[in-house]
């Protein structure tokens, strides 16, 4: 991994949390986006940022259909309008179901998000590099997770992009 970049941390920004919670839970696509485009002003593009694909970290489908999007998908498209680059929803999958991670120590996380994640075939793309972009980091496993599923494609994960920190 070359590019690693977030936002701000979560524990010292108590209205950025209520913020944070209003488009992860509230369903408010356009604050995610603003945020994103916020993230990308203030993070400098990779070099060749227009050969650079955004890919959200999905939900699985039962989630993100109780939530209605996915809000990474909505960060990263904020990203995408700063650095002038594209935004692969679909590159990646998650194949199981799990309720919410909050409150699990590394090892929990290490362990449900192992082999959660593949790069769909059908949406495979010629890109110099991939980002992965997230809302919130909070042990990086997910991260982790998502860039191994990437590598072992064959395709270049070049990093991964967060608003948060927890």
């Amino acid at each position: 991994m070359s590019f690693a970049a977030t936002g701000f941390r979560l524990r010292t920004q108590d209205q950025l949390n209520v913020q944070l919670s209003e488009f992860k839970y509230g369903g408010n696509r356009q604050l995610a986006k603003q945020w994103g485009m916020w993230l990308g002003h203030k993070t400098p593009p990779p070099k060749d940022s227009c050969r650079t694909i955004l890919a959200p970290v999905p939900l699985h489908w039962r989630k993100q259909w109780k939530r209605g999007y996915n809000q990474a998908e909505w960060i990263a498209k904020g990203v995408a309008c700063a650095w002038g680059c594209e935004v692969s929803p679909e590159l990646l999958l998650r194949h199981r179901h799990y309720n919410s991670m909050t409150g699990m120590n590394r090892s929990d996380r290490v362990g449900i998000v192992r082999n959660l994640y593949t790069v769909n075939p059908a949406a495979r793309q010629t890109a110099t590099s991939i980002i992965v972009v997230d809302d919130v980091m909070t042990t990086g496993a997910t991260m982790a997770e998502c860039g191994h599923a990437i590598k072992q494609s064959g395709l270049k994960w070049f990093g991964g992009l967060t608003l948060a920190l927890a």
